[in-house]
């Protein structure tokens, strides 16, 4: 197992990924366009050179923002989501990070669990927030 910070060669395998897990992808342009973002912070989780987890997120210095987050369905429940997480946060808390905050679908327990055991707490609802109509939840964690 692996983490590190994505690069070019990386962009269709988390684009696959992201169809796997959310049944659509930020898509090929964004992915291309956050390599040159300075603010952009994105790490894969691989094994056997294969993209298993990713995440993108939004760092200015001291906020965290999470932009999108996922794990292979099948390699949910090993702990991966929860390791690349906490990488992350070790990277940005060197660099000043002093909280994160993120939206997640109130459908998604899972996730919602996760965030919980690392300490977010709910701090807004976003109604219909998602094309589908779903709320978002509002999560921030504060280090």
């Amino acid at each position: 197992m692996n983490i590190r910070k994505y690069k070019k060669e990386d962009i269709e395998k988390i684009v696959k990924l992201e169809e796997e897990c959310f049944n659509h992808s930020l898509g090929y342009d964004f992915l291309n366009s956050y390599l040159d973002n300075l603010m952009a912070y994105i790490y894969v989780i691989e094994d056997n050179n294969d993209i298993i987890g990713y995440i993108s997120t939004m760092f200015d210095g001291e906020i965290i923002e999470i932009m999108n987050f996922c794990v292979s369905p099948k390699r949910r429940k090993e702990g991966l989501g929860e390791s690349l997480l906490k990488y992350v946060f070790s990277e940005l808390l060197q660099e000043g990070a002093k909280s994160s905050f993120l939206e997640v679908r109130e459908s998604n327990i899972g996730a919602i669990s996760l965030y919980h055991k690392l300490g977010y707490k709910e701090i807004n609802r976003r109604k219909q927030y998602y094309s589908d109509g779903e709320d978002a939840l509002v999560l921030q964690l504060i280090f």
